[in-house]
């Protein structure tokens, strides 16, 4: 009798990248060299929707390669990570292509909408206003367009004007409120001073590491002292394949009157604090923690495609100093973190 096995879905990320190593890569090199990239669209978005319907692609030419492909969640957090999966699965960048997950910035060039006239980039002014509390820039964009215009349209032309200019990352990570300005502000400054201004004002919440600095905060619950630090900022698009939040709360006994650890209890806590960290390796990262009333909450974001949450779990054993209780829920967005700031 012989017994048949079910075959293994085929992984659709894994489908992508089968299809373009065998041949979708020479098919779409070959179009864009006829300068004919259209007739290769329908299957390359065929292949792009296949991973998930709410990706966007385009092409364009590469900083260390002929092309890139860039296969975008297009600004939603909650397909970030299966974007950032698909980059992360692709294969080395060679002399004809390289990838990316995120829209690069194209300064200097004219937007071209279907039912819209064109919109030369670089006749924009912005008016520009950063917030260190709230680690964001928030601008005011005025083109001489918008004039022709409706609300909608003016949106879309002031969104897409931001990641010509920044690129897709930077516009996400630190662009807070935006304004679309039908009239000239009396403070504007070319759109090319925009990428610049946002760099420097980046490097303020930057290491000499590269890393994100930390931020303290001070509260108070129900009468309780309560101190946190984050990362700062807090913004999904920084790590987009951490998307499952884990909120670890280990109890301790308070030593002080205000409900905070003494010295020799929060130097255990730092020590379990490390031991997760290091458990977890690259598939997640401890983004802030809150202290109040005999309770240490850790906040890690994992790769919810990995056994990460389980690792925690299993890494959590040995506490002899109160109870330990995990949670865990998907958060592309980082929205558990909304209270805690940037």
């Amino acid at each position: 009798m012989r017994i048949f096995r079910r075959r293994r879905p085929v992984d659709p990320i894994e489908g992508f990248w089968g299809w373009w190593s065998d041949s979708g890569a020479e098919l779409v090199a070959g179009a864009i060299a006829r300068k004919d990239p259209a007739s290769t669209s329908g299957v390359l978005a065929e292949h792009v929707s296949a991973i998930h319907g709410g990706l966007d692609w385009e092409l364009g030419p590469g900083l260390h390669a002929r092309h890139t492909l860039v296969v975008t969640a297009a600004g939603d957090p909650a397909t970030r990570a299966v974007a950032r999966r698909w980059l992360r699965a692709a294969p080395p960048s060679d002399q004809l292509w390289e990838y990316a997950d995120l829209r690069r910035p194209s300064p200097e060039v004219t937007i071209r909408v279907e039912g819209m006239p064109p919109v030369a980039s670089d006749d924009a002014v912005v008016a520009i206003d950063p917030d260190e509390r709230a680690a964001a820039v928030h601008v005011g964009v005025h083109h001489p367009v918008f004039a022709q215009l409706s609300e909608d349209a003016q949106r879309r032309i002031t969104f897409l004007l931001l990641d010509l200019s920044l690129g897709e990352e930077m516009t996400e990570t630190w662009i807070g409120a935006v304004e679309t300005l039908l009239d000239r502000p009396a403070e504007a400054r070319p759109i090319s001073e925009l990428l610049p201004t946002v760099a420097k004002f980046a490097a303020g919440f930057t290491t000499e590491d590269g890393d994100p600095t930390w931020r303290l905060l001070e509260g108070e619950i129900d009468g309780h002292r309560l101190i946190a630090t984050t990362e700062v900022p807090l913004r999904s698009i920084r790590l987009p394949h951490l998307d499952t939040h884990v909120g670890v709360t280990i109890g301790y006994p308070a030593g002080r009157e205000d409900g905070l650890p003494d010295a020799e209890m929060l130097d255990q806590l730092r020590d379990l604090e490390d031991h997760l960290t290091d458990r977890l390796g690259d598939s997640g990262r401890l983004l802030a923690h809150e202290t109040v009333a005999g309770a240490r909450t850790l906040h890690y974001y994992v790769d919810g495609s990995t056994p990460a949450p389980a690792q925690l779990q299993a890494a959590t054993t040995g506490w002899t100093h109160g109870e330990i209780r995990l949670t865990t829920s998907p958060d592309p967005g980082w929205h558990n973190l909304n209270h805690l700031g940037s």
